[in-house]
């Protein structure tokens, strides 16, 4: 067993954007000394037994660039939520933290550095459950510090400790506490950067977590407890390379300079400056929400009229 954190990839049926993630993370420097384990899903319905069939003879392949290479097939199809929820279980058996990726994130060679320095340094700091290695760097570029902390969390390479994960409760998914309060409606929506604007899409029922928008109700968890994601400000370690169609999202409505595929590397300075600025938080939902999710939003509209025209 490795000393450093073990990484989990939850894959699907995407062998090119899974063999692209692999490539990017054997590229490490600290590749070698870490453990890998590879979480495969089991196909939805019979048109996707094929392609998930072929990801996993290419996963099984991949015996070399990792301290360790272990490989979990589901039998019965989970979801992003369960499979990830179950992939922490059972590395929380073993190790005290957890990096997780998707199929569709490419990392820089230093993002296993950037998130084993940040698991070291924020351990003992119960505010901090969660760690993010992607970044709105072009929103938040104006910010002089490296890192910066929010109720917002994103999947894009992420990473939390065993004994935080514990905090955390999936199955009492009752979020009237922020519905019947416009003061948590208001400020929940800034903390997180907007991100709680799909909590009751995420959560149906107030009782059914779907599986889709989990980060989403993991962003609620943050604010409800008062707790902080780390993200990075300047830089990025990950970019993701899914909005092609392949996946869960059909159209490809991110473009370079918003999906931060430059993806670079400096020394990141820590620190335990944990205010939250309100203005600067409204400030970074404002920018996040009208130069990027509406103007995604638009750009889908666009093609998919385009879609329909086509068709015509």
């Amino acid at each position: 067993m490795s000393s450093y954190s073990p990484v989990a990839i939850i894959v699907y049926n995407r062998k090119y954007h899974t063999k692209k993630v692999i490539e990017s993370l054997k590229k490490n420097k600290l590749a070698e000394k870490t453990d890998l384990f590879i979480f495969s899903d089991a196909p939805k319905d019979s048109k996707d037994e094929k392609s998930v069939l072929e990801i996993r003879e290419y996963i099984k392949t991949i015996n070399d660039g990792f301290n360790s290479v272990t490989i979990y097939e589901y039998k019965e199809n989970k979801g992003i939520k369960d499979s990830t929820l179950n992939a922490i279980s059972i590395i929380f058996e073993q190790y005290e933290t957890f990096i997780g990726l998707e199929d569709d994130v490419e990392v820089n060679e230093y993002f296993l550095s950037f998130m084993n320095d940040a698991l070291q340094y924020y351990k003992n700091d119960e505010d901090i459950l969660t760690i993010t290695a992607f970044s709105h760097k072009n929103i938040t570029k104006h910010i002089k510090r490296d890192i910066i902390f929010s109720c917002a969390f994103h999947s894009w390479g992420w990473a939390t400790w065993k004994g935080k994960w514990s905090f955390y409760d999936w199955y009492n998914c009752d979020i009237s506490w922020y519905n019947n309060s416009i003061k948590h409606k208001i400020c929940g929506s800034i903390y997180s950067w907007f991100h709680l604007l799909a909590i009751n899409k995420a959560v149906k029922n107030n009782i059914e977590l779907k599986s889709n928008l989990w980060d989403v109700y993991l962003s609620y968890i943050l604010y409800k407890n008062k707790k902080l994601c780390l993200w990075l400000t300047n830089y990025s370690f990950t970019s993701n390379i899914g909005f092609d169609g392949s996946g869960v999202h059909k159209y490809n409505f991110y473009d370079t300079h918003f999906i931060n595929k430059d993806i670079e590397y400096k020394k990141i300075k820590f620190d335990d400056n944990k205010h939250i600025n309100i203005f600067n938080h409204l400030y970074i939902s404002i920018k996040l929400g009208v130069f990027n999710w509406l103007r995604c939003f638009f750009i889908m509209f666009i093609k998919k009229l385009k879609l329909t025209t086509n068709k015509k």
